[in-house]
């Protein structure tokens, strides 16, 4: 194992990236750089940027960029598939000139959610993807294009991620929207037939660097926190923690009716991601630990 790894990590001040750059392993062995890649220094769509990813001599680029407004991406295609199909298969190709791995992240918006089939069972890495919605389509579009570009990308698909940061796209998350807008007095109604594997950017973040420090075989994993839940019971318990009084009511998807297709079933099986030892805990642990530190529920933030 090298004593050194220099890491380029594309979208430091977001959800995920600014986790990941908190969750650095300090005081080992092994020396370990991390270089933020942000906005204006560093602009993904900018051609020169591949030019620096090749002359940088980086051991590894985690790309954490991605156009996730879900339902606007149904009338922005073009942006949409930029950024999460040919700007990413471009950044693998840069990598696979300057013999840079690269671990790059997906979702679970690629699969259908077993619409025309009778059982729902956790998806794994070998299921047919069947995107619903133009971004869940841009997400598996690019996923095939950076494995098939770089045999040393790497490829995590995750579900519902929510940290202290929030989306800057979505102006938050799903935990953040609900308790803004149920401390605002605002009536929730949130899909009740919709089951996920919501996951925590910190958590994940913890499990990225043990994956990056010893990595795996190259390919695709899935990584969410354990479980399902739907977003309706997730809300709630969202609730129940924060010991807050929300005017919450549950909708089907099919009264829901967003803009863009969601499925009704997109829980990720960890199976292969666990076989490799990366395993993250439950999700209600995970959120109850996330609400504590963010000074949500009373008490500090748990050990890990």
């Amino acid at each position: 194992m090298p004593s050194s790894l220099r890491l380029g990590l594309i979208g430091s001040r977001g959800q995920l990236g600014s986790d990941l750059l908190s969750r650095t392993p300090v005081g080992g062995s092994r020396k370990i750089e991390v270089v933020p890649l942000d906005r204006p220094d560093f602009d993904l769509t900018d051609p020169r940027a591949m030019d620096r990813i090749r002359e940088a001599r980086f051991d590894l680029v985690v790309n954490t960029s991605a156009y996730n407004a879900v339902d606007r991406a149904e009338t922005e295609l073009r942006e949409c598939f930029e950024m999460n199909a040919f700007l990413p298969r471009a950044l693998a190709l840069a990598c696979r000139d300057a013999k840079t791995a690269l671990l790059h992240f997906s979702t679970d918006y690629v699969m259908s959610g077993g619409i025309n089939e009778e059982e729902q069972i956790p998806y794994t890495e070998e299921s047919c993807p069947r995107p619903l919605s133009v971004y869940g389509l841009s997400k598996a579009t690019g996923e095939r294009l950076v494995l098939a570009a770089w045999e040393r990308a790497t490829v995590v698909r995750t579900c519902g991620l929510y940290g202290g940061r929030g989306s800057g796209q979505k102006g938050g998350n799903f935990v953040t929207t609900m308790l803004g807008a149920a401390r605002a007095g605002r009536p929730l109604r949130v899909i009740d037939d919709c089951h996920v594997g919501p996951t925590a950017t910190w958590d994940l973040a913890e499990v990225l660097w043990t994956m990056i420090l010893d990595p795996p075989a190259p390919g695709l994993y899935h990584l969410t926190n354990a479980g399902s839940v739907t977003w309706y019971d997730f809300a709630r318990r969202i609730f129940e923690l924060a010991g807050i009084e929300a005017s919450l009511s549950p909708v089907s998807l099919k009264e829901y009716r967003p803009p863009a297709p969601r499925s009704p079933y997109s829980v990720l099986s960890n199976a292969k991601a666990h076989q490799a030892g990366l395993v993250l805990r439950g999700w209600e642990d995970a959120l109850e630990d996330s609400l504590r530190r963010e000074g949500v529920t009373g008490g500090g933030p748990s050990p890990g």
